[in-house]
């Protein structure tokens, strides 16, 4: 116990340089993750303007070669083309895409939804140890009195205000950006399984 003391003695200075690297680290991929759905909710359109015929309502399909989904398509669709593919071989491989495609767009979602859980905790961690601190001086310097000690009390909130700011953006990313990547998965195999069907017809 008095070895964890001691530790904790060294203040929580640290814990808001831990919070402050989190949070750039947060920012940095909520912007990329921001960017990856853009530009997939413009390919997803481009190509339901190619495979179904919606130019008029989601706009120009030119240069949807060039894109990740297409090119997923069409592999799964040459694949499909092979010949002697049955329903359960092409429910397959439609599934693996899907799921490749999946992992494309969760990545780094782990990261936000994790930081948004725990950051409070850590914050928490940086005011307990702030508290301690706050009575370990106040045991030194009773002259102080209780003023001492509430003013390290309120530096030591200045940990779990920050672990808030922390995670609040974090869990907001999390929850918008999955909800716009399991519908952009979900169109996506609707057009797989378009361009399977399609190949397998022709």
């Amino acid at each position: 116990t008095e070895t964890l003391v001691k530790v904790a003695l060294l203040g929580a200075e640290w814990v808001l340089y831990v919070l402050v690297v989190l949070s750039a680290v947060s920012v940095a991929l909520i912007v990329e993750r921001a960017l990856v759905l853009r530009r997939t909710r413009r390919n997803i359109q481009a190509l339901e303007a190619r495979f179904l015929g919606l130019g008029g309502r989601n706009g120009d399909s030119s240069g949807v070669e060039r894109t990740k989904e297409y090119l997923l398509l069409e592999a799964l669709g040459r694949a499909a083309g092979g010949g002697g593919a049955d329903n359960q071989l092409m429910q397959s491989q439609v599934q693996g895409v899907v799921a490749a495609y999946r992992r494309h767009l969760d990545r780094f979602m782990a990261f936000l939804g994790t930081l948004g859980n725990n950051a409070p905790f850590i914050g928490l961690f940086g005011t307990v140890i702030g508290v301690i601190v706050a009575f370990d001086q106040l045991k030194v310097e009773m002259e102080g009195g209780a003023a001492s000690v509430m003013g390290g009390i309120a530096e030591a909130l200045v940990a779990t205000a920050a672990g808030l700011a922390v995670a609040i953006p974090a869990v907001v990313a999390f929850n918008y950006f999955s909800k716009l990547a399991e519908g952009y998965v979900e169109r996506f195999e609707l057009l797989a399984w378009i361009r399977v069907r399609g190949r397998t017809d022709e």
